[in-house]
């Protein structure tokens, strides 16, 4: 027997809509990769012999030196704030790292590197929280087990208000175990990431500049000298693709219809 007009209708709209869904979940949306200024740590470039160190950095700047630290702090250790943040040549290399450089940050509180459009006179880094993307910031990171048990580090995502406060919009805080980084075998640096949503015109970082923090929280009493690693920062922006909007609309128009048919 021949299906009825009515049947097909029915079907075909259960087909339009499974071929919309089956779409939209394999192509609903685009990455935007952006290019971080310096994002391997390879400028400026760490000597070769011991301590494999430059504390000066490309791009990435530093917070001035908190009073906490000073000579209770710098003295005992033989770091001065400077040198709490750095690069320095992987001699001993991370298997998944890019170049031949990383950077570091030990584990004190307030230690920082950070960029945005007004830290850099050059202005290299111009990217905005634009409406309707969303956002991924992704960092390989390592945890010495020279740190504490409890250490903590955080990535985030920032804008500058009218006052030049950073303003945190995304961020994500990583908390040191021997579990966590292990130290057996080839290192690997392990990636973590903060996700920023859909930006809507009503948010107050819609439009603004975007700025990337990496930051030792570890508290005071748990710093002991030892050092966070870290290499390729990625940024994406992901928008949806306009055919997948398409799609969309056209999957949902179709499981209307296909509804009202159900209910007469």
């Amino acid at each position: 027997m021949c299906p009825t007009l009515p049947h097909l209708f029915v079907r075909h709209q259960k087909q339009l809509l499974t071929a919309a869904v089956t779409l939209l979940a394999g192509a609903a949306l685009q990455a935007q990769p952006i290019i971080v200024p310096n994002y391997s740590f390879e400028s400026q470039t760490a000597p070769t012999s011991y301590p494999y160190v430059n504390v000066n950095i490309d791009s990435w700047q530093k917070t001035a030196e908190p009073a906490y630290y000073g000579p209770a702090i710098g003295t005992p250790y033989g770091i001065p704030w400077i040198g709490t943040a750095g690069v320095f040549l992987d001699v001993n290399p991370y298997v998944n790292h890019l170049g031949s450089q990383a950077g570091y940050i030990l584990g004190f509180p307030q230690v920082t590197l950070f960029q945005d459009y007004n830290s850099s006179p050059t202005h290299d880094f111009n990217a905005t929280f634009d409406v309707g993307k969303s956002y991924i910031l992704t960092l390989g990171l390592f945890g010495k087990n020279t740190l504490a048990p409890g250490s903590t580090f955080q990535i985030s995502l920032y804008y500058r208000d009218n006052q030049n406060n950073m303003v945190t919009v995304g961020a994500t805080t990583v908390t040191y175990s021997s579990d966590l980084f292990p130290t057996t075998g080839p290192l690997n640096l392990v990636d973590f990431s903060v996700n920023v949503p859909t930006v809507l015109a009503g948010d107050t970082w819609a439009g603004q500049h975007i700025g990337i923090q990496l930051l030792s929280t570890t508290p005071l009493q748990l710093a002991t000298g030892g050092n966070w690693d870290f290499d390729n920062v990625r940024l994406t922006a992901v928008v949806p693709e306009p055919a997948s909007l398409g799609l969309l609309a056209l999957g949902a128009t179709g499981f209307i219809l296909m509804r009202a048919r159900n209910r007469r």
